[in-house]
């Protein structure tokens, strides 16, 4: 039967004949899947997935009612919810929910993007497999020599991957194996990391985190500070167990020597425990050793357009002669963005923070209030005001961590001068003693796929120059 475009809705009826097949299936992939994660409830809605008819759309489509055997050919597109595969020529079978497509292929899901040859795929079982793969996923552009899918994850192997956009990239990670969970985190076996031609490092196992709150760059980054030196600094991760990562920050300074932080996360269903040991150095550079710390941090609660977030931590701090335990409690609320305009987003938020004081017993109470207006009119330019607000009962022992005005307005821009080169910026004010505490002037420098950032803070003197990966 040849016609035009033709809707496989019998996928359907298909689907409920051939239920045993797919309990097998879906047995299979149980097993497949077990080991990253066991969710019923996400079960239930892939189930429920599965059930959406199988569409296919070509120039010329050929289908047999006794075997389900589907032959597709020119402008071919498959589609399944959020699942599209397009190519020039595919066979498939209606009931078994297979295509196989021996040519070159595109693959579409939620966030991925992957060309290849060689593809077979199961959409009741969301298994499969691709070969020569290139693609993106999330942000990470990988090759690959055969790339499995399933349900929750990609499992490529002979890969590279990196978020350097280029033919030949300026830096890229090789490996083995990368399992990738998108928007969760890849794990990556022996892996090689690249700058160049040349490797600067290899792991066994190396992970890191796809969360956009949470992205760590696997390269170094160098930097200059009037009041560190010469910097550079190295994170790396590695996964001991499924929800048990080792983690450090190698961080060398000039004028300060070695700063090491590290430490264990254990990441469970809800909430994250992190245990380590650090250096850290804020904005008005003071440090602080924490020796060690242990960090309970709660996932994000959300309700309507409220987004709850609470931490609660004890460690040991230690800055000059002060040392002492500090126990922390801190719950924070924001409202989703309001969009006052296409150009303009409102955001508001509201705290309150418990701190105790071991080295002199005292305590502090900290409710805050923050708001800030950003507006990006154009691709070139983003403008900010912002305003803080501070209430407590009392101060910290610790310069590291005090709060040096109650009252806060911060603002400043960033102009996109060319595609190399920006310009912008920031000002902090502050209201108690009508001062301007902080002017900050920053030149963005794009070199290809790493950025520099030298930024002259007027108020304190003081030189800085950050390099870094774009976007790693």
């Amino acid at each position: 039967m040849q016609i035009k475009k033709l809707m496989v809705c019998a996928s359907v009826l298909m689907l409920v004949s051939n239920a045993s097949m797919i309990g097998q299936a879906a047995d299979k992939e149980s097993n497949e899947t077990a080991k990253t994660k066991a969710d019923s409830q996400q079960s239930v809605e892939t189930k429920a997935e599965n059930k959406a008819p199988i569409i296919i759309e070509a120039d010329n489509l050929s289908f047999s009612e006794e075997t389900g055997d589907v032959f597709a050919d020119g402008n071919v597109v498959v589609k399944q919810n959020t699942d599209v595969i397009s190519t020039d020529f595919m066979r498939g079978n209606n009931k078994t929910t297979e295509v196989w497509i021996d040519g070159e292929a595109t693959l579409q899901q939620p966030g991925t993007e992957l060309i290849g040859t060689g593809t077979h795929y199961n959409y009741s079982t969301r298994l499969g497999n691709m070969h020569d793969v290139k693609g993106l996923v999330g942000k990470e552009h990988i090759t690959s020599s055969n790339l499995e899918f399933y349900p929750e994850k990609l499992v490529t192997h002979q890969s590279t991957a990196t978020k350097c956009p280029a033919i030949v990239p300026d830096y890229h990670m090789s490996a083995d194996r990368i399992e990738i969970w998108p928007e969760d985190k890849m794990i990556a076996y022996n892996a090689k990391f690249w700058i160049g031609k040349t490797v600067i490092y290899s792991m066994p196992k190396y992970q890191t985190s796809l969360k956009k709150d949470e992205a760590q760059s696997a390269f170094p980054r160098i930097g200059y500070h009037s009041g560190d030196g010469l910097s550079i600094s190295q994170h790396l991760e590695y996964p001991i167990e499924d929800r048990l990562t080792a983690f450090a920050d190698l961080d060398y300074y000039s004028k300060h020597g070695f700063k090491p932080s590290y430490g264990l996360i254990s990441k469970q269903k809800g909430y994250s425990l992190k245990l380590y040991s650090s250096y850290e150095e804020n904005s008005d550079d003071e440090w602080i050793k924490k020796e060690p710390e242990l960090l309970f941090k709660l996932d994000p609660i959300k309700s309507g357009k409220i987004t709850g977030y609470f931490t609660a931590s004890a460690g040991k701090w230690k800055e000059g002669d002060i040392s002492g335990w500090r126990q922390d409690f801190k719950m924070h609320v924001n409202r989703n963005p309001i969009q006052l305009s296409k150009a303009v987003t409102l955001n508001v938020g509201v705290g309150y923070e418990k701190v105790y004081y071991g080295y002199d017993k005292s305590s502090n109470n900290i409710w805050s209030f923050n708001t800030n207006l950003t507006a990006k009119p154009n691709d070139r330019l983003e403008t900010w005001l912002g305003y803080a607000y501070y209430d407590q009962s009392g101060t910290s022992v610790y310069e590291y961590d005090k709060i040096d005005n109650d009252r806060e307005l911060y603002t400043g821009f960033m102009y996109k001068i060319d595609k190399m080169n920006s310009f912008g910026v920031k000002m902090e004010y502050d209201l108690d003693h009508s001062r301007v505490e902080d002017l900050d002037y920053t030149w963005r420098r794009n070199l290809h796929c790493w950025e520099a950032d030298i930024t002259y803070r007027e108020k304190r003197s003081q030189i800085n120059v950050k390099l870094s990966t774009i976007a790693w």
